[in-house]
């Protein structure tokens, strides 16, 4: 049985109704739905590293700072991936979530802080720069009203030979469950 990796956004859970929609919608996949926190950065990606380690993964899926984790994994161990309006600078796009934050599913409450931004900016620059994706397993879904990120269409550029699809009407959060279906099943002809 093929084993999905679901890394989902920041202020977000491994719980959240859209890990348990694409755990459903990609059925019988098995779909590990983590819960990473954000906060501490270095112990998210200790925490990818382990699974990686522990776990045969065969695709990585990720939604927004899930997405930028999704596209280092995916380079990093040579895996099929899905990023869906990845964020490609954490440390400018959570500039603005700096102070205290709460999360939506957890309802857990923690302060963001410039030494936070720091790591995030220390990794993008020394570590997430260096990855080289593969473009025959790199798919990249997304919102052309994407409120939090904007225009995504740099990332062709950025990403050249990628399949790249977009989608009116999703938003950041992108709620449609088909699209990423369809690009898992794209992975498994």
């Amino acid at each position: 049985m093929r084993t999905a990796l679901y890394i989902h956004g920041f202020n977000s859970a491994g719980s959240s109704n859209k890990a348990e929609n694409i755990r459903q919608k990609l059925a019988p996949m098995k779909v590990l739905t983590p819960t990473f926190a954000y906060k501490d950065f270095n112990a998210v990606l200790k925490q990818l590293r382990s699974i990686f380690m522990m776990q045969k993964i065969d695709v990585v899926i990720g939604t927004s700072l899930g997405g930028f984790l999704a596209l280092y994994c995916g380079a990093t161990y040579n895996k099929y991936c899905v990023a869906i309006n990845p964020v490609t600078k954490p440390h400018e796009t959570l500039r603005k979530m700096l102070g205290e934050n709460c999360n939506f599913v957890t309802k857990e409450k923690y302060i963001m802080t410039e030494q936070d931004l720091a790591v995030y900016q220390k990794f993008t620059e020394k570590e997430f720069a260096k990855i080289k994706v593969n473009p025959n397993k790199t798919h990249f879904l997304l919102s052309l009203d994407d409120e939090v990120l904007g225009d995504h269409h740099y990332l062709e550029e950025q990403y050249p030979g990628c399949k790249f699809e977009y989608f009116e009407g999703l938003g950041h959060r992108f709620a449609a469950m088909k699209p990423i279906g369809n690009a898992i099943e794209k992975f498994e002809k």
